[in-house]
C-alpha cells in the first residue's frame, strides 16, 4: 500500500488500535510513526474537576509511585544484608572445622612424612588407628595440637572480612534510602505544605513500616544524607513538579 494511502487511514483508527500502534512504533524507535499516530488522533473537549487540583493528585501519585520504586530496591538489598549477616556464625563455625581439618590432616601429613624419613615403620605416635578405649587415647593426644588449634578460632575471626563488607554495605545502602526519602520529605513539606508520612499514608499505607524501618537504621548507624545524590533527586522533583505547575497554569487560566 501506498504510503499516501495509508495515511488515509489513520483517522479511522480506535483509541484501542492507536494505542497498540504506538507501542509497537516506540518500541522500535519509530519516533516519526509515534507522532503521526499522536497528531492524527481525533480530538475531544472534556468538563474535568480543576486541574490545579486533581492534576496534583495525579502527579503526587505518579511521584510516590516512583518513590516507593526507588525505596523498595534499597530496602530488599538491606533485608538481603540482613539475611546473610544471620548465617555467618554458622558459616564461621563451618570455616572453623575445615581450618582444624585441614591443620589435623597436615599435621598428620607431616608427622608420617617425618616418620618415614626416619627409617620407622609402622604408624608415627599419636597417629595410630583408634583403638577401643577412646578415653586413653584422648587424654593421650598431643597437647600442642589441641592448642594450636585453639588458636585457630580468633584467627579465623581475625582474617574475616565479611563483617566489615556487610556493615560497610549496610551503612552505604541506608545512606542513599535516607537521602531518596529525606529529599521528599523536604519537598513535601515546602513545596506541598503536607507531612510526608501523611502524604504516604493516604496514598500507599504499607510503605510506612519500610520508612520507619529506615528512619530506625538511620539513627542506629549514624548516617547523613549524601549531598550529591541529594541534590540528583531535589532537581527531579523540581522538574517534574514545575512541569505540572506550568500545566495547572495554562489550564487553569
Amino acid at each position: 500500500m501506498r504510503p499516501n494511502a495509508l495515511g488515509k487511514l489513520y483517522d479511522r483508527f480506535t483509541p484501542e488500535e492507536r494505542f497498540r500502534l504506538d507501542v509497537e512504533a516506540m518500541a522500535r524507535g519509530d519516533m516519526k510513526e509515534s507522532e503521526l499516530l499522536t497528531s492524527t488522533c481525533p480530538r475531544r473537549t472534556y468538563n474535568m474537576t480543576d486541574w490545579a487540583f486533581s492534576g496534583r493528585w495525579q502527579t503526587i501519585i505518579e511521584m510516590v509511585l516512583a518513590l516507593s520504586v526507588d525505596l523498595s530496591q534499597y530496602m530488599s538489598r538491606l533485608s538481603m544484608i540482613d539475611a546473610i549477616q544471620e548465617t555467618l556464625p554458622y558459616a564461621r563455625a563451618v570455616y572453623r572445622n575445615e581450618a582444624e581439618r585441614a591443620y589435623l590432616e597436615g599435621h598428620e601429613a607431616g608427622s608420617r612424612y617425618a616418620w618415614e624419613r626416619a627409617g620407622m615403620d609402622a604408624d608415627p605416635p599419636g597417629w595410630e588407628p583408634l583403638g577401643d578405649d577412646l578415653e586413653t587415647e584422648v587424654e593421650n593426644f598431643n597437647p600442642a595440637v589441641e592448642e594450636e588449634l585453639e588458636l585457630l578460632a580468633p584467627r579465623i575471626e581475625e582474617t574475616d572480612i565479611m563483617p566489615e563488607l556487610l556493615s560497610r554495605l549496610e551503612q552505604q545502602t541506608v545512606q542513599k534510602a535516607w537521602t531518596v526519602w529525606e529529599t521528599f520529605a523536604c519537598f513535601a513539606r515546602e513545596s506541598l505544605e503536607v507531612a510526608p508520612e501523611k502524604l504516604i499514608k493516604a496514598l500507599f499505607e504499607p510503605a510506612l513500616c519500610g520508612i520507619e524501618d529506615l528512619k530506625e537504621l538511620k539513627e542506629r548507624l549514624g548516617v547523613e544524607p549524601d549531598e550529591g545524590q541529594a541534590a540528583e533527586c531535589e532537581a527531579a522533583f523540581s522538574e517534574t513538579w514545575e512541569c505540572y505547575l506550568r500545566k495547572a497554569r495554562r489550564l487553569s487560566s
